[in-house]
């Protein structure tokens, strides 16, 4: 851990709030919300990260996350050779950022696809929720790490317009590692 006293005034020092269990499962779900997007990373070829930009259908107390996908998918294949997946979510730029590790498991249940359909999807999905091509994707979080907002992102921002006129620094982040 560096020593505060050498850190420059571009440094952002954060304080730390660790979360694990249902804690963790909670910081999730307040950073992450039905319809937001992330960066659904895979391993592709050998060991470099393939992104895709996916949207969030639910988040589950416990932390899971599903997304719907087509069956014969890239990103599906992929998952077959290695089930680890990274995503990366932005809320914006005052706070709500968040990576998680995890495993993904494809999900065919016609009772959860049925669930979690929202009409919407019919422009990937024509047929409906019973179109063959449907394929859900639950993601179980490990770990993860995130950056927030003490106070959300309208004051955080209104107060970094504040130190940026006034040449005053603004220490309003927290930081963690989040242990699922």
């Amino acid at each position: 851990m560096q020593d505060a006293s050498r850190l420059g005034a571009s440094d952002n020092v954060q304080p730390d709030e660790n979360l694990s269990g249902p804690a963790a499962a909670q910081k999730i779900a307040d950073l992450v919300k039905p319809g937001n997007s992330c960066f659904f990373c895979t391993l592709g070829m050998g060991t470099q990260l393939h992104a895709r930009p996916m949207t969030v259908i639910e988040v589950e107390d416990s932390g899971q996350l599903w997304f719907f996908t087509e069956v014969d998918s890239l990103k599906n294949i992929e998952l077959d050779r290695d089930p680890r997946v990274t995503l990366f979510f932005k809320e914006s730029d005052n706070g709500g950022h968040l990576k998680l590790d995890g495993t993904a498991a494809e999900v065919s249940d016609k009772a959860t696809i049925h669930r979690l359909w929202s009409p919407k999807l019919r422009a990937w999905f024509t047929e409906g929720e019973d179109d063959p091509r449907i394929s859900l994707l639950r993601v179980d979080p490990v770990s993860g790490e995130y950056w927030d907002n003490r106070h959300g992102a309208a004051i955080t921002g209104i107060k970094m317009l504040f130190g940026a006129i006034t040449a005053q620094r603004v220490d309003e982040g927290v930081h963690g590692q989040l242990k699922l």
